[in-house]
């Protein structure tokens, strides 16, 4: 008997979908298209299942090894005393948008010469304080590594943004694969009306063909 294809009936519950992908026989009104819309959707449910503790992986080697980055620079910076030659002026970053407070300073580098330049101090510096700054090798001042909140916010940042493009990724695939089922259905269904119609219409398929 040939099968009657038709629209797709309410979604099935998920242990529906497991039972239609991967037992046979049982319920005869589930189509061979069904059963592919089941794996369809469950194959996307893993993908995003996966991507999940991947990027999260990610994300966690990203933080670990920013961590081990900023201790190593962090090893190579020497913490000294600056004192400040003028009041704290205001200064706006260039490119972020962001405000911070300079004050020409001067110090003494590690090798025991004095150095003058600009340097970051709070707001309320006035001249002849003492700022905490840190320098490199040469004396030159130098910002101190961003830190762990930093780094744990770049870390989730960038899993989060690797969870979202390969769950994007699955949708995008996962809606091709039901667009195409559902062509391949409606193609059945309407082959299967072109063959039963006269059947119960009572006319011959010349004459369905000529209507």
């Amino acid at each position: 008997m040939t099968a009657v294809y038709g629209p797709p009936g309410p979604v099935p519950r998920l242990r529906n979908h497991l039972r239609q992908a991967f037992r046979r026989g049982g319920n005869p009104l589930v189509r061979p298209i069904d059963r592919s819309r089941s794996r369809a959707l469950l194959l996307a449910a893993l993908g995003i299942g996966l991507a999940l503790p991947c990027c999260a992986g990610a994300a966690t080697a990203d933080f670990v090894s920013a961590r081990h980055r900023d201790s190593v620079t962090a090893g190579r910076l020497h913490g000294v005393q600056a004192v400040a030659l003028t009041p704290a002026h205001r200064r706006i970053e260039p490119g972020t948008g962001r405000a911070r407070y300079e004050a020409d300073a001067v110090w003494t580098s590690p090798d025991g010469r004095s150095n003058t330049g600009t340097v970051a101090v709070p707001r309320s510096t006035v001249p002849g304080s003492a700022v905490g700054i840190r320098v490199d090798d040469t004396g030159r001042p130098v910002p101190a590594p961003p830190g762990t909140i930093h780094a744990a916010a770049e870390a989730a940042c960038l899993g989060l943004l690797a969870f979202g493009g390969l769950t994007a990724l699955v949708i995008a695939g996962l809606s091709i694969r039901l667009m195409v089922l559902d062509r391949r259905a409606d193609q059945a269904w309407q082959h299967s009306w072109g063959l039963l119609e006269p059947l119960w219409s009572g006319r011959t398929p010349r004459d369905n063909r000529a209507g």
